[in-house]
């Protein structure tokens, strides 16, 4: 994990707990880095993922963790205080209906991490230019892995509510990648593919303006949108 990711992390953290919640659904739990960071701070702490193993291992270190899907969760409608995304929704294969189910089982907040690419900045868009290039290869591998979303696209399934409330922030802290990192990260992700010529001519591409505007670490979004029962 960089500094800079770590960053966006805490953030998200005292963003989410902000409002001293008692109960909070994480989605998408993964390795567990946000449960392990907040276990204390709340009475009740559910890790949900769709990764069988990653559940197992959240289990053996003592987190109430389950096997589910983003799409359909095994909850009753506000029973959590608040529902979390930290780094998920471009892992989702249904946006909407992720959205509109976290909505249903929170009772105060559904709370979102994710990745943001300031595009108006040169070497912002080359990083976004990789990144979309990087995810190309991981869905021929058979990962969900969609293009970032704008706040309009993450927004968009839940602005027909009623009195919806929701605030988000778009962050950035400036870290350039190293060339020779991004090379090797490159060219690794092509062995993958075996050298595709439409992939290796577009990672060529890529690297040659890595090299003219360079290429950061992306920003992220926070944001939090606020239920009204």
């Amino acid at each position: 994990m960089s500094d800079v990711d770590e960053i966006y992390r805490a953030e998200f953290r005292a963003r989410v707990m902000g409002g001293r919640p008692r109960s909070v659904l994480e989605i998408g739990a993964g390795s567990g880095k946000f449960l392990k960071s907040v276990r204390n701070d709340v009475n009740r702490l559910v890790g949900l993922d769709p990764d069988a193993e990653a559940v197992d291992v959240l289990q053996a270190e003592g987190l109430e963790a389950i096997v589910g899907s983003a799409e359909s969760l095994p909850y009753q409608e506000g029973e959590f205080d608040v529902v979390a995304f930290s780094y998920v929704p471009h892992h989702c294969s249904d946006w909407n209906k992720a959205l509109s189910e976290a909505m249903r089982v929170a009772r105060h907040s559904v709370e979102i991490l994710d990745v943001w690419f300031d595009v108006s900045v040169p070497d912002q868009r080359v990083a976004h230019d990789f990144d979309r290039w990087c995810k190309e290869i991981d869905r021929r591998g058979g990962m969900v892995h969609n293009d970032t979303m704008t706040p309009g696209l993450l927004l968009a399934p839940v602005l027909s509510v009623p009195g919806l409330t929701y605030d988000y922030v778009c962050r950035r802290v400036q870290a350039l990648w190293a060339l020779d990192e991004v090379e090797a990260k490159g060219r690794s992700y092509l062995e993958m593919v075996g050298g595709d010529a439409k992939l290796a001519e577009g990672l060529t591409q890529i690297l040659a303006d890595a090299r003219r505007h360079g290429l950061s670490e992306e920003g992220c979004m926070q944001m939090t949108i606020e239920i009204n029962r």
